[in-house]
């Protein structure tokens, strides 16, 4: 463990002298030959959206997406506060988007930067059927994507126009009850274009995801490593229930997942286990999937009906060494994807964000909730909640996809599963972000 952590840090410590020693004039001639490479043009695939502090950094991407058909360009936080006009910056860079898609056809769009740098929506989306539990200022890139209402004009999110976004208001508690919610704010909640966030805070952070998404679109295809799909759980609910609901979701993931490896971590297996799931995932996979509670510094499970929980802390993220062979994880769990954690005054990583941010090993992409989820109904872990979407995910996978459309389909096909038909679950279809590249060839190009 000590060795590993010395590793770690001798790497970033190389990342950074390395980084900080390129010749101004060398600089600057490159400075100029991009300004080519970003001029205007009638169609383009995907915009990325970062302060001007990463637009240098971020070239190499732009021209490695170019490279490979994906017509990349780059638009900083600067110039749309300068362009364009909204109730707040959130609202312009959301009214670029809008043009963007209108006027030069773009999929995807990259949030390069946390969320101080390239700002994140707080939902008004008010949810206490947890109890005492209640669920309130949901941080959602949704915002982003549900660029039109279903009659096509501008989803503003705030259809009274009092400054509260998404004001959806749970007033009763029975889930029976299609009338569960008030929605004094009328959002249809579909996505409408592809977005990930990558949530870099230095440029250090910018060129570790850029290497790692330049290495794995080149060098995954083919790879024995990339079937490998690494299932974790156990009984979610201890006591409640006769199952162990989070093995139930993740071997139904496996099942659909058949062209895969399944390499099944379970409490109920005792291998659910920290040094096994570093050993497992410094193979390489193609995907970690992991259905149980979670937290901003980790995760954990429980033996079937034992109250104490099996965890797994950021900490531990030092002992993954899967050097270029880097998994999409997703976390069918609360909180590992909450972008605005601190502790005091200081601001920390996420737990999905600590993972993506490791250089040269950890996760690709992470799918991860912001705030508190909640799992199926009692005997049917796949009834609606976080775990729906999970299946719904996987059930969009297909060879060759592209990350955000694999998940711009789950999110659609949970919204015709659940709303309306179960009840209107907001807060799922919110919490649940894609941090990661939208435009993330799976398995890497030919």
């Amino acid at each position: 463990m000590i060795k590993s952590i010395i590793r770690y840090y001798t790497v970033i410590l190389i990342i950074t002298l390395i980084s900080s020693s390129i010749n101004f004039n060398v600089l600057s001639e490159q400075i100029d030959n991009n300004e080519k490479l970003l001029s205007k043009s009638d169609n383009w695939d995907m915009v990325i959206i970062t302060p001007q502090k990463f637009a240098f950094e971020t070239i190499s991407l732009v021209k490695h997406k170019r490279n490979f058909g994906i017509n990349t360009t780059l638009k900083t936080t600067e110039e749309i506060y300068s362009e364009y006009i909204g109730i707040d910056n959130i609202e312009k860079i959301k009214y670029y988007i809008k043009d963007a898609i209108e006027s030069q056809n773009i999929s995807y769009v990259l949030l390069l930067g946390d969320i101080d740098k390239v700002p994140i929506r707080t939902s008004g989306l008010s949810w206490d059927y947890f109890g005492n539990i209640a669920v309130e200022n949901v941080i959602t890139d949704l915002y982003y994507a549900d660029i039109y209402n279903s009659d096509g004009s501008f989803s503003s999110w705030d259809t009274n126009h009092d400054g509260i976004f998404s004001e959806i208001r749970m007033i009763t508690r029975g889930i029976e009850d299609n009338e569960t919610f008030q929605f004094i704010d009328i959002i249809d909640g579909i996505p409408d274009i592809g977005i990930g966030r990558i949530p870099c805070n230095t440029k250090l952070d910018v060129e570790i995801a850029i290497e790692k998404i330049i290495s794995y679109e080149t060098n995954t295809h083919s790879k024995e490593w990339f079937k490998r799909l690494i299932l974790m759980g156990g009984d979610t609910f201890p006591n409640i229930g006769n199952m162990s609901e989070g093995e139930f979701v993740t071997d139904y993931i496996s099942s659909i997942m058949s062209d895969f490896i399944p390499i099944k971590l379970y409490a109920s297996k005792k291998t659910f286990k920290p040094f096994n799931i570093n050993f497992e995932i410094s193979k390489g996979a193609g995907f970690v999937c992991y259905s149980g509670h979670g937290f901003q510094y980790g995760f954990g499970t429980s033996e079937y009906d034992d109250e104490s929980l099996v965890k797994y802390y950021t900490p531990y993220i030092v002992g993954i060494n899967n050097f270029n062979k880097y998994p999409i994880f997703y976390f069918d769990a609360c909180w590992t994807g909450a972008l605005d954690y601190s502790m005091g005054h200081i601001q920390l990583p996420s737990f999905a964000w600590a993972l993506m941010k490791k250089p040269f090993s950890g996760a690709i992409a992470c799918i991860a909730s912001t705030r508190v989820g909640y799992g199926g109904f009692e005997g049917d872990p796949l009834g609606a909640g976080s775990p729906c979407l999970h299946a719904c995910f996987f059930e969009s996978y297909k060879t060759g996809i592209f990350l955000s459309d694999m998940f711009v389909q789950a999110q659609k096909n949970y919204i015709s599963k659940i709303w309306n038909n179960v009840f209107d679950d907001c807060l799922t279809i919110q919490e649940f972000i894609l941090l990661g590249d939208p435009s993330l060839k799976i398995g890497g190009y030919y």
